[in-house]
């Protein structure tokens, strides 16, 4: 009788998340139980070892936060077999939040599909309708545009003086960027996402994302920027500043941070 109420002690214990140990432990155990190394899971969830060590760790604090802590640890228990919903209920206890789960129960859809004994002939009336107001609506704009462009057009046509310098107006332009309104960097991943982090003219503010390949983001900071990235990361970075590719001086390749500000941006122009 003892040893039946243990083992069944035991199996509650294990329901509740506290027998089998934190989330971090179980994971692990079940990485372990499948012989894959957490490099592998790296490259096959796009997560980064650094965030995948805090998570065996238990070390919520250095994951961005929100709702990619969640993300990030669906994605771990689905690599190593684990089950997503137990994963996020141990995550949302020990941090004393909701699970936040979608319900996989059947619902009732809210959106408005139309009244199914309306017949046919009547729905096909109202879209003709709709759609010839929004031809009437399409055409009174442009013939306002017509009437105003035309109205316009002698009061835009260009002076003597302006038209005699095009070179001049043209190199003031071209000296704007870099001059008035600061710098404009480019940042890209080649090949693999990564985790970049950045602080624009230290305004102490971070802004932390998943930087894909197809989707480069654009910057233009008055006086500096400030990259953060993982070390093994450097090899996916590609930075241009100001339509010039830029090279990632050494110190910033060991220390994952890189500051560009409008007095050092030419020493990394190559």
């Amino acid at each position: 009788m003892d040893s039946k109420t243990s083992e069944q002690t035991h199996e509650g214990g294990a329901r509740g998340g506290s027998a089998d140990g934190s989330l971090g432990q179980q994971l692990r155990r079940a990485r372990e139980a499948r012989g894959v190394t957490l490099r592998e899971i790296s490259e096959q969830t796009r997560i980064t070892m650094r965030h995948l060590e805090a998570i065996e760790a238990d070390d919520y604090e250095n994951l961005p936060g929100g709702i990619f802590n969640k993300s990030f640890i669906k994605s771990f228990a689905r690599s190593v077999g684990f089950d997503e919903r137990r994963a996020l209920e141990l995550y949302a206890r020990q941090r004393g939040e909701s699970a936040d789960e979608v319900p996989t129960t059947p619902h009732r859809s809210r959106v408005y599909m139309g009244d199914p004994a309306r017949s046919p002939f009547v729905t096909f009336a109202l879209s003709a309708v709709i759609v010839l107001i929004l031809v009437l609506i399409i055409y009174a704009g442009l013939h306002y545009y017509r009437r105003t462009e035309v109205a316009q057009t002698p009061a835009a046509s260009p002076t003597p003086a302006a038209s005699t310098t095009p070179a001049a107006n043209t190199a003031q332009t071209q000296q704007q960027p870099t001059n008035a309104q600061g710098l404009q960097i480019q940042v890209s991943a080649k090949g693999k996402a990564f985790w970049l982090t950045t602080l624009q003219d230290d305004d102490k503010k971070k802004k932390g994302r998943m930087l894909f390949p197809d989707k480069p983001e654009d910057f233009t900071p008055q006086d500096s920027l400030n990259l953060m990235f993982d070390k093994p990361s450097v090899e996916f970075m590609q930075v241009s500043i100001n339509g010039r590719p830029a090279r990632l001086p050494d110190d910033a390749a060991s220390s994952g941070q890189w500051k560009i500000t409008k007095d050092n941006y030419r020493q990394f122009i190559q």
